[in-house]
């Protein structure tokens, strides 16, 4: 099926009704995911607070500080308050904050790169995941035991949004196993959308193998409904899976506000790298999952990877990936890109 048409099915901002009420519920209205799809009015603020509205990802592992944050009123002790958007991956919450509708949006550092080359105004002032999380499933019953059960045949992977972390870890999987993700005669690319979404074409038989991450893999995989084929933590050690996004104009026009929400962030991501029993029960309440294996897949993450800083050698690892896929043409800019002012000095990069 072809990307525009899949992009009908799945269209960006999508979240069911189920997880939109576990959320709001969890989050006491300060968040609200869904809100174009839903038709409902933005977040009210919380008197003397500053509402800001966050482009995320579909729930997942990787945002777990934002949802932990939020339910434990960290945001809300700097001064600000969330309004959080589900879109469907990386080029769409960057899209969401470049035509200026978000001022900060949840995305992958490699769409970012691809927005900035592209003339847009990119930055980025944090990070807040640093590793890749990204996870490659098929269904139980499928006939693909293994990754390379895929050589030599015709195939399709899904993936989130064009040059999204989904996207250029695809390549990086499929090339460990000695294909050309640029071989169109063998794999054919479809971008599926977010973790639910990619699900959903598996299980209809839309794609062969599809992007996913924690704690959903776990749970798929303990309800005896799809299989783990690989995960990209073992094939790339430098990444950043999810960072912070914003514009040059609203770095410009909003500083004060952004250093108080980057405050909550810095706050909210250190509870979670100490607490992940509690955490995991915030993330299994997002998702509508148990919380036993929201616990199971956040103990298998390491605590460091828990941090806002941007290694350069992790940014250029992501860069370089996406030049060798055709993803980019350039390195990215990195003064231009990189924005660390809003970082507290132990967590700036000085090779900048």
């Amino acid at each position: 099926m072809a990307e525009e048409n899949f992009w009908e099915r799945f269209s960006e901002g999508r979240v069911d009704r189920r997880t939109f009420v576990k959320a709001a519920s969890l989050l006491g209205g300060a968040a609200v995911f869904g809100l174009p799809l839903l038709g409902c009015q933005p977040a009210a603020s919380t008197r003397g607070n500053y509402e800001m509205k966050v482009a995320a990802p579909g729930a997942m592992l990787q945002v777990t500080g934002l949802y932990s944050g939020d339910n434990r009123k960290m945001f809300m002790q700097e001064g600000v308050v969330n309004a959080l958007t589900e879109f469907a991956g990386g080029a769409d919450q960057v899209r969401a904050v470049v035509t200026g509708g978000y001022p900060l949006g949840v995305v992958s550092p490699t769409a970012g790169m691809s927005a900035l080359e592209n003339g847009e105004p990119a930055r980025m002032v944090c990070g807040g995941y640093g590793a890749s999380g990204v996870g490659f499933i098929v269904k139980a019953d499928s006939p693909i035991k293994k990754p390379e059960d895929l050589k030599g045949k015709k195939f399709k992977i899904s993936y989130s949004r064009p040059a999204s972390n989904s996207h250029i870890v695809a390549f990086l999987g499929l090339k460990a196993i000695g294909i050309d993700g640029n071989d169109k005669n063998q794999v054919e690319f479809v971008a599926a959308g977010s973790t639910a979404d990619s699900w959903t074409a598996v299980n209809s038989g839309i794609v062969d193998v599809g992007w996913c991450t924690e704690p959903t893999i776990s749970d798929l995989d303990n309800k005896k409904q799809a299989r783990l084929l690989w995960m990209t933590p073992n094939l790339v050690k430098d990444w950043v899976d999810n960072a912070i996004m914003t514009s040059q104009s609203y770095i410009d026009t909003h500083s004060k506000e952004l250093q108080l929400w980057m405050n909550a962030f810095l706050k909210a991501t250190d509870w979670v790298k100490n607490n992940y029993n509690e955490a995991a029960k915030e993330l299994a309440q997002v998702l509508g999952i148990d919380p036993a294996i929201a616990t199971m897949a956040l103990n298998k993450v390491p605590k460091e990877v828990w941090n806002l800083a941007m290694p350069r050698k992790s940014f250029e690892n992501m860069a370089q990936a996406s030049i060798d896929f055709k993803v980019l043409k350039a390195m990215p800019n990195w003064k231009i890109f990189v924005n660390q002012s809003f970082l507290p000095a132990n967590l700036r990069d000085a090779s900048y």
